[in-house]
């Protein structure tokens, strides 16, 4: 007789048990040895798998290796076992018991981790592998709560993943993990410690003890101690009512209300609505037969969705728009009658019955107190307080109106009166009768000082043109200011610069501030992007700013009231904030007429920017310093290189030879006349390589060259560093973008170098694709840049293309209105004309945009939802109009402020504005090295923004920083550029009503160090 004896040992409750098998004829004979019955009926399963696995004996620590009561690890072969001989057929009994408890077992068992878990990517705690065959084995591993290894067979790959999905839930709801009916968590259960310890602290027993133990009443100890960190959902009793009427509460509602509108649609009739961590609570809103409401709490959102749909279904069965059986009436019976009695019921009062003892004892107890006088005087404080009530509507109306803020302090505006206006004259006038004589030397505007002066007081829009370096930017509103102050009106004269460039606006401003004095220096101030530097008082000022600084400033004074002068500097760039600026002062001209504007350019179409205001145009002659000029092949004449000619001409005319260009500076260096290099060139990238190429060279490594490049992306304190001059006996080059051909004057430049190109944005409206493209420039840059070497003193220019292409560059730049994306500027419009179209608005720029562009920008807006269908702003277009930055990225600020990450969509943000990295040609491969490292697993840019900038920020330390800096190969001025945009961005938060709080970044801050 062969008798087959299995062994079960299981380290969380500490029992074993050993039985004999004995087949005999047809049967099986069993014996059990110190274990009940209570405990052979819970361990039949396992003796079933045990059982079909081999019919012969089996010791499973043995089989395995493995000591239990040691090790918490399970291995437990299900599904479909075969020996020799036996065909898939044989073995079918011993797995169905597992697919009827566990119908769909994978899908239970991702949902158990999931939810226990609180995470929905749990690849890391469940691995299936399948080894191929006749019949397919399957081995599920578990790594929570503990390590489970369970086995599963079948003639195909899903069965036996199914069956050794079925086997893993049966051992997590041994451990308490599913509830006795397979319940799922109803929240994330504690961490693996926690659990382990609160779970399997029974004491340990000699395991050869064949003493019997209760084991049910392990069980269920173990299952208390289970579901002690799991939150419980307390039961209504209305709830339980209903949901033991109606078994599908969430269907017969939506069949409901699709009988009774005859619509298939009902998502107007209710909506659900689901608000809660771990416990999920549903408010379910039924419009019909009324306006209702249902709220109820589940451990899932469909849980909860079904609890209030029950309670909905009960509410309809009490107003009898059920039947008995409980189905929809048909609609014959959903009239309108039966609809309007049923809300009526609803309303209706709820009727009480009172004995006639009971209202005799109300009416003694109120003949005790008489409230004749008292209900009078109820009236007389009601009537007053509806009279009040009144009047503070009408102020809150008042209040609604956004307050007017002062353009040159921020403050709200209000005007002076008479008096007041006379002191603050008398004071500023005192004042500059004191100052004496203003400083700076002779400049050729200030022969035409009289003459300007009476023009702008003749004509209310005058468009200067002045030659470069005829003194229009510092002279011109030196000369309005003091025309009034000396005339007795100061206190009414407020004038406003805008500048193109940051530098160029705190530049002037210090400058015009040093002319005018000590005395007279308060009333000079600068107001760029992240740096602010207003004038001491409104009345008698000067404040220089960006032309966005301008537009964000009209926003709030729309007229601009209190603003007696604009001057609108280098008009001729004609980027887009000017051409919305130009339409804008238009437009106040009509609504202030106090207000002035003076146009002022050095080059350009000057006739069409007249028309477009039909002013008039005063010229100015500058007075330039003569300037050689040498073309390419001049250039490689003189250093000798001749022959490089015809190699230069066969090559792409926008490729930069960086090496040509180091070799001109070295030669001007080594050759030319004293005086600093000004070299222009496309952008950060080719500045950082030219600046390396030269330090390479032999003659700059003795240290007489100071290189200092200029871009828009440093610190105004950096790019302050070019205005002073050098040590005896040392070169300055400066490596500048196009930021330094306008406004701003290098007084040392002695040397130009110009490649002839400039980095340019270009958009193509049919692929919807914006490119910064490296393109020529045109023939009145060439002029302007020529010029920067003859401001002071004569000097030299070095073109580095062919005289020939001179003859193919346009005469003007095309405006950039006309090459960029429309969606910023069409949410521009919507800030400064809300009630006008798109289309409308931009029509009155100088070069209006195609209206076919605008209509696409705006149809791209109404996607994202700036936009609603009538191009009005969406509640999340008001709060992203407020951001200095793309629609789209505005956003991106919005939904952070929403899901409670907003210091890491900041920084994400910030670093689409300007690149962290020093990324160039050379060092290309170094920065993807970094970024790899940066990025770890995750494969993401954007963590990788996120982690050099939030690493950076927790340094405090300089010489820390800069390892930091080194070892990332990042940007020092790009960071600190960015840190400043992270600072701004909660201010203009708050402004649009966002939590950008320190709470919500104190949040993200600690999230942030978990993806870290």
């Amino acid at each position: 007789m062969s008798v087959t004896t299995a062994l079960y040992s299981c380290p969380d409750d500490r029992w074993r048990y050993r039985g004999s098998i004995a087949p005999s004829r047809g049967r099986s004979r069993m014996s059990v040895c110190c274990v009940n019955m209570a405990a052979l009926c819970r361990s039949i399963m396992h003796l079933r798998t045990l059982y079909n696995l081999g019919r012969k004996t089996f010791d499973i620590r043995l089989r395995t290796g493995l000591d239990w009561t040691g090790v918490s690890l399970y291995r437990t072969r299900a599904g479909t076992a075969h020996t020799r001989g036996e065909s898939a057929h044989d073995t079918d009994g011993g797995q169905s018991d597992l697919l009827m408890e566990f119908p769909e077992p994978k899908k239970l068992l991702h949902s158990t981790l999931s939810r226990s878990l609180g995470q929905s990517n749990i690849s890391q705690y469940i691995q299936y592998s399948c080894t191929d065959g006749d019949v397919k084995r399957v081995t599920v591993t578990l790594s929570w709560p503990q390590k489970i290894e369970v086995e599963g067979f079948g003639l195909q790959k899903q069965e036996a993943e199914r069956q050794a999905a079925a086997a893993a839930c049966s051992k997590l709801r041994e451990l308490g993990v599913l509830g006795p009916r397979n319940q799922l968590p109803t929240q994330r259960l504690a961490q693996k410690s926690e659990w382990t310890s609160s779970l399997w602290d029974d004491a340990e027993e000699d395991l050869n003890m064949r003493h019997s133990r209760d084991l049910q009443q392990t069980t269920s100890k173990r299952m208390k101690r289970a579901t002690e960190n799991i939150e419980v959902v307390e039961e209504d009793p209305k709830v339980l009512e209903a949901l033991a009427i109606f078994s599908r509460p969430k269907e017969l509602l939506a069949r409901v209300i699709q009988v009774a509108k005859t619509s298939k649609s009902f998502n107007e009739m209710l909506h659900y609505r689901i608000v809660g961590g771990k416990v999920k609570e549903c408010e379910l809103v039924l419009h019909w037969p009324e306006k209702m409401s249902f709220t109820a709490r589940g451990r899932h959102k469909l849980e909860a969705e079904t609890r209030a749909a029950a309670l909905a279904c009960l509410r309809l069965k009490e107003l009898e728009l059920l039947d008995e059986d409980n189905n929809p009436l048909t609609h014959a019976k959903y009239n309108q009658e039966v609809v309007k009695e049923a809300g009526e019921r609803e309303r209706r009062p709820c009727r009480l019955e009172i004995s006639d003892k009971l209202k005799q004892r109300i009416k003694d107890f109120l003949m005790q107190y008489p409230l004749e006088e008292e209900i009078q005087k109820l009236k007389i404080e009601r009537a007053d307080q509806m009279q009040s009530l009144s009047l503070n509507k009408v102020n809150e109306e008042d209040a609604d109106e956004k307050p007017v803020l002062d353009a040159i302090t921020g403050k709200p505006y209000h005007p002076l009166n008479p008096k007041e206006a006379e002191l603050l004259s008398d004071s500023l006038l005192r004042q500059w009768e004191t100052a004496g004589p203003a400083r700076g030397v002779d400049l050729p505007v200030d022969t035409h000082r009289e003459s300007l002066v009476k023009a702008v007081e003749a004509s209310r829009v005058v468009l200067v043109a002045g030659e470069t370096g005829c003194g229009k930017t510092t002279r011109i509103p030196r000369f309005l200011l003091e025309g009034h102050v000396r005339g007795g009106a100061g206190a009414h004269c407020n004038i406003l610069v805008t500048q193109p460039r940051r530098i160029s606006a705190v530049s002037v401003a210090q400058r015009v501030a040093n002319e005018m004095g000590p005395n007279l220096r308060p009333c000079v101030g600068y107001q760029v992007r992240l740096e602010s530097r207003p004038p001491k008082s409104s009345g008698g000022s000067l404040l220089f700013l960006t032309v966005g600084v301008l537009l964000r400033k009209l926003q709030s004074n729309p007229w601009l009231r209190g603003v007696s002068h604009v001057l609108v500097d280098e008009v001729h760039e004609r980027d887009v904030n000017t051409d919305v600026l130009l339409a804008l002062l238009r437009r106040a001209l009509n609504y202030n007429p106090e207000l002035r504007v003076v146009l002022m350019s050095a080059s350009g179409d000057t006739k069409r920017i007249a028309s477009y205001f039909e002013c008039p145009v005063v010229q100015i002659p500058g007075f330039m310093h003569p300037v050689r000029q040498r073309y390419l092949d001049e250039v490689l004449r003189e250093m000798g290189r001749p022959a490089e000619m015809a190699n230069i001409q066969e090559q792409d005319g926008l490729t930069l030879n960086l090496d040509l260009v180091a070799d001109v500076i070295d030669h001007i260096h080594t050759c030319g006349e004293p005086g600093a290099v000004l070299c222009f060139l496309p952008g950060w990238q080719d500045i950082k390589a030219l600046q390396q190429k030269l330090e390479a060279k032999q003659s700059f490594k003795l240290g007489s060259q100071l290189i200092l490049p200029l871009h828009s992306s440093m610190s105004v304190a950096d790019q302050q560093l070019v205005f002073k001059r050098p040590p005896e006996g040392h070169r300055k080059i400066v490596l500048a973008t196009n930021i330094a051909e306008t406004s701003i004057t290098i007084d040392d430049i002695v040397h130009v170098v110009d490649l002839g190109t400039q980095k340019e944005q270009s958009y193509d409206p049919r692929t919807k694709v914006s490119c910064l493209d490296t393109v020529w420039i045109s023939h009145s840059n060439v002029i302007q840049r020529r010029g920067r070497a003859g401001r002071c003193q004569p000097g030299h220019a070095y073109h580095l293309f062919p005289r020939k292409q001179l003859d193919t560059m346009t005469t003007f730049p095309v405006p950039e209105i006309l090459r960029t994306p429309l969606e910023s500027l069409v949410v521009q419009a919507k800030i400064h004309s809300p009630q006008s179209k798109a289309v409308d608005f931009l029509s009155q720029v100088m070069d209006s945009p195609e209206p076919g562009a605008v209509r696409d920008a705006v149809r791209t807006l109404q996607e994202i939802d700036v936009l609603d269908s009538s191009e009005c702003l969406t509640p999340l277009g008001e709060r992203v109009a407020c951001m200095s930055c793309d629609p789209r990225l505005g956003k991106l600020l919005v939904l952070s402020s929403i899901f409670r990450c907003v210091l890491p969509m900041l920084s994400v943000a910030a670093c689409l504005t300007r690149d962290p990295f020093q990324n160039s040609l050379q060092n290309r491969s170094t920065v993807n090295k970094v970024k790899k490292a940066l990025s770890g697993s995750s494969c993401s840019d954007f963590l990788v923004l996120i982690r050099a900038v939030q690493g950076w920020r927790e340094l405090h330390d300089r010489h820390e920083r800069q390892e930091h800096l080194d070892l990332h190969s990042l940007s020092r001025a790009s960071l600190r550029f960015i840190n400043g945009l992270n600072e701004s961005f909660p201010v203009a938060g708050l402004r649009s009503f966002l939590q950008l709080n320190r709470t919500a970044v104190s949040l993200s801050e600690t999230r942030l160090q978990s993806i870290r």
